[in-house]
């Protein structure tokens, strides 16, 4: 489907959500209305039905179910468990000064970014080795080339049935060629927002960001990031967001403490601002960046904040591919070199 297309569609979701949202609430607004509407009530009966509701209410405190109406708009996810069945594994694969991310599940898989033009046949292979011919979702954090450039390899590829992109669209070869195998497979597609939840299996995901479809012309600060929970192993992970993306995401209220941090922006100085990392506060940092890479990522500064906070830090440049797994509970790292 075409980029105007891609929006639209989005934007109908959206839209339609507000819609039945509007109409659940005018149709609940008109109970007190009707023929009876303006007739006098009985004393009598008018203490009866207080007498009721009142030991309904008692009745519903005592079995807990006020705590389940109370709990129905909150925007973290369902499945925060520690009970949960099985393993996960989160592959950070080594594309060099590019972004590939690959979750496996009980329930399926998702791949965030898949790497640029060049490394894109490299997230081909690494996922073709293991096995890989279906990804249930596929997330193109951001409409940059180092990003986005082997999407079109994927979505070519493997068989996906779904992909979350940002509302926001580029003039570049390597969007077009992305959103053609979108048409071309008539892939489902959707923009979410800050809030928006979703469950695959036992694994819960969260939108963190972006907030609003206004975020200015830098399309690192349009980054779809999202938060990642099994049991009680979370992860944060922000594309190429910079520091006022990550202000929007602390003003959320979204809870984005987590055990691992996948840096922004590939460790550059224009990201993981120190009230960011204060409010993610992990215990192991992941950093996306290429050997000697042209930008003096990760920056120096960035570094020395984490050392300072004490973080297991593991590094594409110098570990290779990083495979994370966990039980929910306690975390395995496993990497292609020692570092």
């Amino acid at each position: 489907m075409p980029v105007g297309e891609i929006k639209a569609a989005a934007k109908r979701k959206i839209k339609d959500k507000a819609v039945k949202t509007v109409t659940r609430k005018v149709s609940g607004g008109g109970r007190g209305g009707g023929k009876n509407s303006g007739k006098k009530k009985s004393p009598i009966l008018i203490i009866v039905v207080l007498l009721i509701v009142v030991g309904a209410a008692i009745a519903a405190w005592q079995f807990g179910l006020f705590d389940s109406l109370l709990n129905m708009g909150d925007t973290e996810p369902s499945v925060t468990r520690a009970d949960v069945d099985g393993s996960i594994e989160i592959h950070f694969i080594d594309v060099g000064q590019a972004d590939a991310t690959f979750i496996v599940t009980e329930a399926g898989t998702m791949l965030i970014d898949a790497g640029s033009r060049r490394s894109g046949p490299r997230v081909v292979e690494y996922l073709q080795e293991m096995g890989i011919t279906e990804i249930t979702y596929v997330v193109a954090t951001h409409p940059h080339e180092d990003h986005i450039g082997g999407m079109d390899l994927i979505l070519n590829g493997f068989t996906v049935g779904h992909v979350l992109l940002p509302d926001i669209s580029h003039t570049t070869r390597t969007y077009e060629r992305m959103v053609e195998a979108i048409e071309t497979h008539n892939i489902s597609t959707s923009a979410p927002l800050a809030g928006h939840t979703f469950e695959m299996g036992d694994v819960a995901f969260t939108v963190i960001h972006p907030s609003t479809n206004n975020n200015g012309r830098n399309l690192n600060n349009w980054s779809l990031s999202l938060r990642v929970d099994f049991g009680n192993v979370s992860m944060i992970t922000t594309g190429d967001a910079e520091v006022p993306a990550e202000r929007e995401m602390i003003a959320t209220g979204i809870n984005l403490q987590a055990d691992i941090l996948r840096l922004g922006h590939h460790g550059s100085r224009t990201s993981t601002a120190q009230e960011f990392l204060d409010a993610v506060n992990p215990s192991i940092a992941i950093i996306q960046v290429g050997e000697d890479n042209d930008y003096g990522h990760p920056h120096s500064e960035v570094m020395d904040r984490l050392y300072e906070a004490g973080l297991r830090i593991y590094r594409n440049d110098h570990h290779g591919n990083i495979v994370l797994t966990t039980d929910g509970t306690s975390i395995d790292i496993r990497t292609e070199r020692a570092g």
